[in-house]
């Protein structure tokens, strides 16, 4: 993502969520979406904080970013939002380090492919 690309965040809330919640959670998603392995198109968070004092994890967090076609997924649950939004922070950016390897591994398995059928 380029620093001019400017996208709008998309939010959603389930349950008794702080609105300081939901901005903490678009501003982690969007420090990382610098790390998109394509244009960015489109974000989506998700906030749910169950209201069943039974519930081990209450607090989820979801993460949605289409960047240029590919789409990247992470979702936390945890005892509290603010640690959700932290553990979904780190698994997003696994994500998304993963994804901006993808189109190398794709060209390398792609060539790969070709010697096999070059040599059979």
């Amino acid at each position: 993502m380029t620093e001019m690309q400017v996208v709008e965040v998309q939010t959603y809330t389930q349950g008794a969520v702080p609105e300081e919640a939901v901005e903490l959670a678009v501003q982690r998603v969007r420090s990382l979406l610098r790390l998109a392995p394509g244009r960015v198109l489109f974000v989506r968070v998700k906030l749910a904080l169950a209201a069943d004092p039974a519930v081990d994890r209450p607090a989820t967090v979801q993460a949605t970013i289409d960047a240029g076609g590919r789409i990247i997924r992470a979702q936390a649950a945890a005892r509290t939002l603010r640690e959700a939004t932290d553990l979904l922070h780190d698994r997003l950016r696994m994500r998304m380090m993963h994804g901006r390897a993808w189109p190398a591994r794709r060209r390398m398995a792609q060539a790969q492919s070709l010697r096999k059928l070059a040599h059979s």
